[in-house]
C-alpha cells in the first residue's frame, strides 16, 4: 500500500494578542478544513495585501474576512490564470468573428440547469439537488470533474443572465457540502463510484481555477461561495499532498501533480503554497524525464492518454509562463511527445486506436495545431489543418488564429519511421489521404490500459482497412473483450490469450523500395516471431513463425471494419464498392474461417465486423506466411503461390500480377543466407521484381 504523508496542523503564527480565534480543525480528516478559523489560520496574514483580510480575522468577524478576501481575489494582479477576464471584450470579438458568438453555449448550459447530462455517451436526467454518486463508475468520476461549468461561464459570458452563475454557485456549494474531503487518501471506486478519486481532485485542481475566472465578476458568485471555493481547493491540495509522495508511471500522477502545482501557483496566499508547487512541479519534471520514453512517446504507450499527458504538460508550462516562473525540464522531451504522435499518426490525420487509446477516429489535428502554436514547427502546421481551433483561444489568447494562419506548413520530411522506445514501427507510403499506412506493434505491456496485442499489425489506405477493435466506456461490461487477444490482429495458440511477455524488436530498416519489422514474443516454451514486409508501394508480405514442440493449433486474426466481405479458398477481402479495398491471402495450407468480432463505434456503441481466422493445426514449428495487398480493381490482384525454399523454417513465395508483373519474396526466421533462384543474398529478406511495375532485386540486410 502507498503510504501518504501526515498533515500536522500548526497554529497561527502572528506576532499579535488574540490568537484564540485559530480554532483547531475537523479530527475528521486531516486534510480538512473545518470552519472559517481554520481556513484563514491557512492564509500567510502578515502578506501586505492581505490586511484587510487579517484585521476581520483577528476581530473574528468572519463575513467581514469573507468579504475582504473576495475583494482580494477579484483585484489582484498576480497570479495570473493562462488567460484574464479582463480580456473579455477580446475573447467575445474573436468568438464573433470565427465561432458563432458566446451566446451559442446556451444550449449546453441549459441542459446543465436542467440536470440533462449526457457523459461519456450516456444521458441521464437528474434531480436538480444532485445525487453526486451515481454508478456506473465512470460515469460518476466524469460528473465530477465539472467540464460543463465551462458551458455555464461562456454562456453567462455571451449572455450576462444570472441563472448562468446562479447554477454554477448552487451546484458549487451542493457539491462541497455534499462531499467532503475524506479522512484517508483512497481510489476505491466502490459501487457508485467515488468523487475524492485522486485522478479527479487534480483534475478540479487545474478546473476550477478556470471556472472562478469566468466567474469572478459575477455577483452571484460572493463572498460566501469564493471564500467556499477557496477553501476547498485548499482540502484539495491538502488532500493530493498527502498522496503524492513518491514517482508513479502513469497519467494518473501527471494530473495529480498538475492540480496540486496550479493550486499552489494560484493559491499564493497560503502558508504551504510553496510545498504544494514545488512538490507537484518537481513530479511533473520526474515525469518528463521518466514517464516520456526517450524517443518522445508517453511510458502508457496508448496514444489517446499520450495527447491528454501532452496537454497536461502544456496547460503547466503555460501556467508558469504567465507567473514568470521557469521550470527546468518542465518541457524536456515536451516536442518530441508532438514528433511522435505524428510519426504514428494515420493518413487521415487520426491516431491509432491502440490500447485504450480513444473511440472511433481520434484527431491529431488539435494537437498537431498546439505543437505547431509552441514550437514554430512547419509539420506539425502540415498536419494540424486549416482551421483554427476555438479552445486554442483560450490558451495562447483572442489572437491565435491569426499567429496559426501565418505559421508556415510543410509535410514532414520522413515516411516510414520506428520509434525505438515505444517499438512502435511505421511503414507508410507518404502523408496524403490515399497513401498507404501499417503499424507494428511491438510495444512492451505497459499496465491497466494495455490490450493483448503484442506484434499485431493494423492497416490504412484510404480508410481503415485492418483495424484494431478500440475501446468503448469503461463503464461498459463489454469493455474487457476489447483488452483480450480475439479482438487484435494476433497470433492465438490453441485458443488462448496470447504469449504473456514483453516482445523484443529484432529487426528494423526502411528504405525507398521496402520497409522490413521483426518482432518476437517468447513464454512458456513457446515463440511467435512476426516479419512484416512492406514491398512499396503497393503490399505487406507477413510472416508468422511458430516455434516450439508438439502439436497445436495456431490461429492468425485480421479484423476488417463493419462492411461487406467476401471469402474465396485462402484469401477473404473487403467489399466496398467504392474505394480502396484489401484482401488477405493465406499462402500455405490454412483453413480459412469467416468470424465476426465486436468492434467499438462509440463511447456505448458497438458493431459486428467481419474477422478473418486463418487456422492451422500440427506439429510445431510452423511457418505461416499471409500477404496483405490494398486494390481498388480485383482484377488487379496477383495469384500467391508458395515456392520451395530448400532451408528449414524460411518463407518463399510468388506473386503473378495480371498485367505481367512477378514479384518473388523470402524471408527468414533468422540472420542467414536466402536464395530466389541464382540470386542469393545474406539478409533477413530478398525480393526479385521482374516486369512493368518494378524490376529491381532488394535484401534486407541481416545485419539490421
Amino acid at each position: 500500500m502507498r503510504r501518504f504523508a501526515e498533515i500536522v496542523i500548526t497554529s497561527l503564527t502572528l506576532a499579535l494578542p488574540c490568537s484564540a480565534w485559530a480554532a483547531p480543525e475537523s479530527a475528521s480528516s486531516p486534510f480538512a478544513v473545518a470552519d472559517e478559523a481554520a481556513f484563514f489560520n491557512q492564509l500567510d496574514l502578515t502578506r501586505p495585501d492581505l490586511l484587510a483580510v487579517r484585521e476581520a480575522a483577528e476581530a473574528q468577524d468572519w463575513t467581514r474576512a469573507k468579504q475582504a478576501w473576495a475583494r482580494h481575489l477579484a483585484n489582484r494582479t498576480t497570479p495570473q490564470w493562462i488567460w484574464s477576464r479582463r480580456d473579455r471584450p477580446a475573447f467575445q470579438r474573436i468568438y464573433d468573428e470565427k465561432f458563432g458568438g458566446l451566446a451559442r453555449y446556451t444550449n449546453a448550459a441549459n441542459q446543465v440547469l436542467a440536470r440533462n447530462f449526457t457523459l461519456l455517451g450516456v444521458q441521464k436526467q437528474l434531480a436538480h439537488k444532485v445525487e453526486w454518486l451515481q454508478g456506473p463508475i465512470e460515469w460518476t468520476h466524469v460528473l465530477s470533474r465539472f467540464g460543463y461549468w465551462d458551458d455555464l461561464g461562456r454562456a453567462y459570458w455571451g449572455t450576462d443572465k444570472t441563472i448562468y452563475a446562479r447554477d454554477f454557485v448552487d451546484l458549487l456549494e451542493d457539491w462541497i457540502r455534499s462531499n467532503p474531503v475524506p479522512a484517508k487518501v483512497s481510489n476505491d471506486r466502490g459501487k457508485h463510484g467515488s468523487v475524492w478519486r485522486t485522478l479527479e481532485a487534480g483534475i478540479r485542481g487545474q478546473s476550477w481555477f478556470d471556472t472562478m475566472e469566468l466567474f469572478m465578476d459575477a455577483p452571484e458568485f460572493d463572498a460566501e461561495a469564493k471564500y467556499l471555493m477557496t477553501r476547498s481547493l485548499v482540502e484539495h491540495a491538502r488532500y493530493l499532498h498527502a498522496w503524492e509522495t513518491t514517482f508513479r508511471n502513469g497519467n494518473w500522477q501527471v494530473c495529480e501533480a498538475s492540480g496540486l502545482a496550479t493550486i499552489g501557483i494560484m493559491l499564493p496566499e497560503c502558508k504551504a503554497a510553496a510545498d504544494w508547487r514545488e512538490r507537484g512541479l518537481q513530479l511533473l519534471v520526474e515525469h518528463m524525464q521518466k514517464d516520456v520514453e526517450p524517443d518522445g512517446m508517453h511510458w502508457e504507450l496508448t496514444p489517446g492518454y499520450h495527447t491528454w499527458v501532452m496537454y497536461q504538460f502544456m496547460a503547466v508550462s503555460l501556467l508558469c509562463k504567465a507567473n514568470g516562473l521557469e521550470v527546468s525540464g518542465l518541457l524536456g522531451r515536451h516536442e518530441k511527445m508532438f514528433a511522435a504522435l505524428a510519426a504514428i499518426s494515420r493518413p487521415d490525420r487520426t491516431f491509432p486506436p491502440v490500447g485504450d487509446a480513444g473511440i472511433g477516429k481520434q484527431t491529431i489535428k488539435d494537437s498537431m495545431g498546439r505543437g505547431a502554436l509552441l514550437y514554430q514547427r512547419p509539420d506539425f502546421r502540415y498536419l494540424a489543418g486549416s482551421n483554427c481551433v476555438e479552445d486554442w483561444v483560450w490558451l495562447f489568447g483572442p489572437g491565435v488564429c491569426g499567429q496559426f494562419a501565418g505559421l508556415p506548413a510543410s509535410p514532414p520530411a520522413f515516411t516510414s519511421m520506428l520509434l525505438p522506445d515505444a517499438n512502435f514501427a511505421v511503414m507508410r507510403t507518404g502523408w496524403k489521404p490515399d497513401d498507404k499506412y501499417l503499424l507494428f506493434d511491438c510495444a512492451p505491456w505497459r499496465g491497466g490500459h494495455s490490450h493483448q496485442d503484442r506484434l499485431q499489425v493494423t492497416v490504412f489506405a484510404g480508410r481503415d482497412l485492418i483495424i484494431d477493435s478500440g475501446m468503448c466506456s469503461y463503464d461498459q461490461p463489454w469493455s474487457r473483450r476489447l483488452r483480450q487477444s480475439a479482438a487484435h490482429n494476433v497470433v492465438m495458440i490453441d485458443g488462448q490469450e496470447q504469449l504473456q511477455a514483453n516482445p523484443e524488436l529484432l529487426a528494423w530498416h526502411t528504405d525507398e523500395q521496402a520497409d522490413f519489422a521483426c518482432g518476437r514474443v517468447m513464454a512458456d516454451g513457446l515463440s511467435h516471431q512476426r516479419s512484416v514486409l512492406f514491398v512499396k508501394p503497393g503490399y505487406w508480405v507477413v510472416v508468422d513463425h511458430i516455434l516450439g514442440q508438439g502439436n497445436h493449433e495456431v490461429t492468425r486474426l485480421f479484423h476488417f471494419p463493419i462492411g461487406p466481405a467476401k471469402a474465396d479458398g485462402h484469401a477473404a477481402h473487403t467489399a466496398f464498392p467504392n474505394g480502396m479495398n484489401i484482401q488477405v491471402q493465406s499462402v500455405d495450407d490454412a483453413k480459412l474461417e469467416m468470424r465476426t468480432g465486436m468492434i467499438a463505434t462509440g463511447l456505448v456503441s458497438g458493431g459486428q465486423a467481419p474477422v478473418v481466422a486463418l487456422i492451422s493445426k500440427g506439429q510445431l514449428p510452423m511457418t505461416l506466411t499471409t500477404v496483405l495487398l490494398p486494390f481498388v480493381a480485383a482484377g488487379d490482384l496477383p495469384k500467391a503461390t508458395a515456392i520451395a525454399t530448400g532451408t528449414g523454417l524460411n518463407s518463399a513465395i510468388r506473386l503473378d500480377f495480371p498485367n505481367g508483373q512477378r514479384d518473388e519474396i523470402a524471408i527468414g526466421c533468422t540472420n542467414g543466407p536466402l536464395a530466389i533462384g541464382t540470386h542469393q543474398a545474406n539478409a533477413r529478406a530478398l525480393c526479385i521484381r521482374h516486369g512493368p511495375l518494378a524490376d529491381a532485386v532488394i535484401a534486407i540486410p541481416a545485419s539490421e
